[in-house]
Parts: C-alpha cells; sequence; structure tokens
C-alpha cells in the first residue's frame, strides 16, 4: 500500500468513525444507562472494600481502599467503553445483506471497525469523566500517586481497541454458528476473570495468575487498571508492548477469518 492510498484509507476510515460518534452522541439515553451503571459498580464495590479492607492489612502493597476503588473505575471504564459490534455482524449475515455489504468499495469488516471504534471513542470521552468522579467522590480523593492515572488513559483507550478487535472476530463466527452469543458470553467470562476485572491479579493464587498472563485479557483490563496503584512507566511500557503484540495476533486473526467468511460466502452461493 503507497503512503498516499494509506492517508486517503485513514480519511475513509476516520469519517465513518466521525459520523458513528455522532450518531452514539445522539442516543443519550444509552450514554446514560452505561454511566449510571458504571457509577453503580463503582459504588457497590467501593462498599465492599470498605468492609474487606477494614478486616485485615492491606493484601497488595500499596494500595488500600482508594487505590482498589480507582482500579475498579479504569477497568469498568475500558470494558464498559466497547459497543456490541458482534451483534452487527451477526444480524447482517442472518438478514443476507452481508453479501450486498461486501461488494461495496469499502472493506466491510474495516467499515464496521471504524463505526466500533467511533462509537468507542466517544463512550471512552463520557464514561471517562463519570468514573472519575464517581470514584473520587467514593474513595475521597485521587489515589496516594495520582500520576498513575495519566498512564491510565492511553492504556485504556488500546485496551478498548483490542476489545473492539476480539468481538469483530467474534462477530466473524457467525459465518459458522450463526448465534455468536455462547462465543460472546465465553469470551466475556474470560475477560471478567483472566483480565481482572473486579479484582487485581495480585489477589489471584499463583496457578490461575500464572495462565491468566497467558493471554491476552490482562492486557484489557489489569494492566491499565493497576496504574491506580502508583506511578509505574515501567509496567506501563510492558503493557503497552503486550497490547500491541495480542493487537497484531488478533489482527492477523481477523484477516484469516475474514478470508475464510468471504470463501464460506462464496461456496454456499451468496
Amino acid at each position: 500500500m503507497t503512503a498516499d492510498r494509506f492517508v486517503r484509507s485513514t480519511r475513509k476510515y476516520g469519517a465513518i468513525a466521525l459520523v458513528s460518534a455522532r450518531r452514539a452522541l445522539a442516543e443519550r439515553s444509552v450514554l446514560a444507562g452505561r454511566a449510571l451503571f458504571l457509577g453503580v459498580i463503582v459504588f457497590i464495590f467501593s462498599r465492599v472494600w470498605e468492609t474487606v479492607l477494614g478486616q485485615g492489612p492491606q493484601a497488595i502493597p500499596g494500595a488500600g481502599k482508594r487505590e482498589l476503588i480507582w482500579y475498579l473505575a479504569v477497568t469498568e471504564w475500558c470494558l464498559l467503553s466497547v459497543p456490541h459490534l458482534f451483534l452487527a455482524i451477526e444480524a447482517d449475515v442472518r438478514s443476507g445483506d452481508i453479501a450486498c455489504r461486501l461488494v461495496r468499495p469499502v472493506s466491510y469488516l474495516g467499515t464496521q471497525i471504524a463505526e466500533a471504534l467511533g462509537e468507542t471513542g466517544l463512550r471512552l470521552l463520557v464514561l471517562g469523566p463519570t468514573g472519575a468522579a464517581v470514584a473520587f467522590w467514593m474513595a475521597g480523593g485521587f489515589p496516594e500517586d495520582p500520576r498513575g492515572l495519566l498512564l491510565a488513559l492511553p492504556l485504556g483507550a488500546l485496551a478498548s481497541v483490542l476489545a473492539v478487535l476480539s468481538t469483530a472476530a467474534i462477530g466473524l463466527s457467525a459465518f459458522w454458528i450463526v448465534d455468536t452469543s455462547p462465543v460472546y458470553w465465553i469470551w466475556q467470562k474470560l475477560v471478567f476473570v483472566l483480565g481482572g476485572l473486579l479484582l487485581p491479579l495480585e489477589l489471584y493464587p499463583d496457578w490461575l495468575r500464572t495462565l491468566a498472563r497467558c493471554s491476552p485479557f490482562p492486557a484489557m483490563l489489569w494492566g491499565p487498571g493497576r496504574m491506580a496503584f502508583g506511578f509505574a512507566p515501567e509496567a506501563a511500557l510492558v503493557t503497552l508492548l503486550e497490547l500491541l503484540a495480542w493487537g497484531v495476533g488478533i489482527g492477523v486473526g481477523l484477516a484469516w477469518l475474514s478470508r475464510s467468511a468471504r470463501a464460506r460466502l462464496t461456496v454456499s452461493g451468496g
């Protein structure tokens, strides 16, 4: 791909993402619902942490109630900002519209990902201040070393991009199994547990922590979330490299799935 073609493609998909963001902005009830849910989750678990930490010493060195509340706010921010892209792809496959959309001059998969990224970007901008405000209120202030939160911002955004790519891959599985909900549920539960959505990996038993570190899920949630424990540029760099590496891996998998889906559609007479 030449530089000129790359610039044109970037502008084209950037415009698609911008339109998607504007459309998502018009759906204020959806944004308000996610913001409310984020606030409720942080509120509930702030009480849990207060009870647990009040009964014993710190489970994680340097991470008290305040830091754990901010950890939860960051991980929930990353996850709740990701739209259900797999449902849009599944709907196109079920209706047969996919056959018409594949012959358009723009990539179908690229368009879907661009639209999802546009919506994700808007949600990050809306849910970020919401989660920060609730965490600040419930924790009684910022973490002891708030500089780590500055590192969590770009890492959280990249983590959400990785999650979008993952849901795109789940959506493409509709070419084989039609109903992608079971695949998404499995992926979601793995994110919850192995990603450390509610509990940092430091609290896991050694065997489970080792298993989690062999998957992309910790980079999506635990990596950005642990920045709430303090300013750790080395750990942030490791998370960044993990996000980029897993992003490349999932991107290659998406390209293979897209080619296989096209071949399957052609064989089936689509």
